[in-house]
C-alpha cells in the first residue's frame, strides 16, 4: 500500500512542478510569489530548484525572476502536442511524456 501512496505523492509533486513551470511561462508572477512564505512556499521552492536543476528554467532579471530555457519551451511544446495542443485534453498519451524533467 505504501508503494501506491508514494507513487501518488510523486505524481502530485510532478503535476505541481508542471503548474509552476506553466506559471513561469506566463511570466506574470511577482517577486512576492517566488519569495512568499504561504502554505505552498516549500513546494514552490522545491519545484523551482528542480526545474532549474533539470534545465527547464533559469534565473532572470525582474520583473520575471525566472524564464524558460529553450529546453523548457521544447518540453512544453512537446507536452502540448501530446495532450491536446488547443483541443480538449487527451491524457491517453501521457505515458509518452518525459516527466523525469519535472
Amino acid at each position: 500500500m505504501s508503494d501506491l501512496l508514494d507513487g501518488a505523492r510523486e505524481l502530485r509533486q510532478k503535476i505541481y512542478h508542471l503548474e509552476v513551470l506553466l506559471e513561469i511561462e506566463k511570466g506574470a508572477r511577482s517577486r512576492g510569489w517566488f519569495a512568499s512564505k504561504d502554505l505552498h512556499a516549500a513546494e514552490r521552492d522545491a519545484a523551482i530548484k528542480r526545474l532549474t536543476a533539470t534545465g527547464l528554467i533559469e534565473p532572470s532579471d525582474a520583473p520575471a525572476h525566472f524564464r524558460l530555457t529553450s529546453e523548457g519551451r521544447e518540453f512544453l511544446q512537446d507536452l502540448r502536442s501530446k495532450v491536446g495542443a488547443g483541443n480538449p485534453l487527451d491524457w491517453t498519451h501521457a505515458d509518452e511524456i518525459d516527466f523525469t524533467k519535472l
